[in-house]
């Protein structure tokens, strides 16, 4: 009697989990959607805007609504996510389900940027094309960032890993489409540096989510990488580099430096660790140096 109570029990938790999973996908869905519509509408915006040679569209005083009504979306974006996108996982004695938050609101930092990155992009190449490429690209970028940051928390190891594999990556995408984009602007190195500082310092804050890892010990690494990757920026607005070359100096600045994060996080820094990320990171740069001649 025992063993078919037992056995039922495992059952109805199955079915709980597999009916909030499919709530889970769609909720990111319903979420992702809504944004890929309105870089839609703002892609539409700015390819009726007309940009003269010469002008920054990001100091035109003409263009500053568009400026505002993008950084209002990217916000948007971490204020519903943070809010909605919180899974219902079963409470283990009575089935029912419980929220659950991480000690930090990091579940939206990862929206925010994608869809400031997204902003960034359309500011560069506001032309009809765009207009079509905006959904086909953030809406499934942001549905992929939600779903794995969903899994993050999963009971079954396996599933959590794979989501921790994949957040990891959708973190390094998002990191060179915005460290690339901000770059392209080629603005003054006290915007453009405490930019990528910024930026960088909210990936870096959220990159070891699903690991247990300190709330003040996330500030410290994400201010200390972000101050770093800021200081790359101001040397390299010195240097006569293309905004897409820029932008993968950045990345791998920013892969070693989350990889020597996470590797710490998880087992401690080894030798063997700053040797591999190392080594990566210099051939990867020998790479970009030697495309550059």
């Amino acid at each position: 009697m025992a063993v078919e109570t037992g056995a039922q029990k495992r059952r109805m938790q199955a079915q709980l989990h597999v009916h909030e999973h499919q709530a889970a996908y769609r909720r990111a869905l319903m979420l992702s959607l809504p944004f890929a519509a309105a870089l839609v509408a703002l892609a539409a915006w700015a390819n009726t805007r007309t940009v003269t040679t010469g002008t920054i569209v990001l100091f035109d005083p003409a263009h500053l609504a568009f400026w505002l009504v993008g950084i209002a979306l990217a916000v948007l974006a971490a204020a519903i996510t943070g809010r909605l996108a919180l899974r219902a996982r079963p409470d283990e004695a009575g089935l029912a389900p419980r929220r659950t938050a991480p000690t930090l609101p990091t579940t939206g930092l990862l929206p925010v940027v994608t869809v400031f990155g997204a902003v960034l992009l359309i500011s560069i190449y506001h032309n009809a094309l765009l207009i079509l490429i905006a959904p086909l690209l953030f809406g499934p970028l942001l549905g992929a960032v939600l779903i794995a940051r969903y899994h993050l928390e999963d009971e079954s190891g396996q599933a959590r890993r794979l989501a921790g594999t994949a957040h990891v990556l959708l973190t390094h995408g998002v990191a060179f489409l915005v460290l690339a984009t901000i770059y392209i602007n080629k603005v003054r190195s006290l915007l453009s540096a405490t930019t990528v500082a910024v930026i960088v310092c909210l990936l870096l804050v959220q990159i070891a989510d699903g690991e247990r890892f300190p709330a003040e010990r996330r500030l410290i690494y994400g201010l200390v990488g972000g101050m770093i990757l800021g200081e790359i920026t101001w040397a390299l607005n010195y240097w006569p580099l293309t905004g897409w070359t820029g932008g993968a100096i950045l990345l791998i600045a920013f892969y070693l430096i989350a990889g020597l994060i996470l590797a710490q996080v998880r087992a401690g820094l080894r030798r063997r660790d700053i040797l591999e990320y190392g080594i990566i990171a210099a051939v990867a740069f020998a790479i970009v140096a030697l495309s550059l001649l």
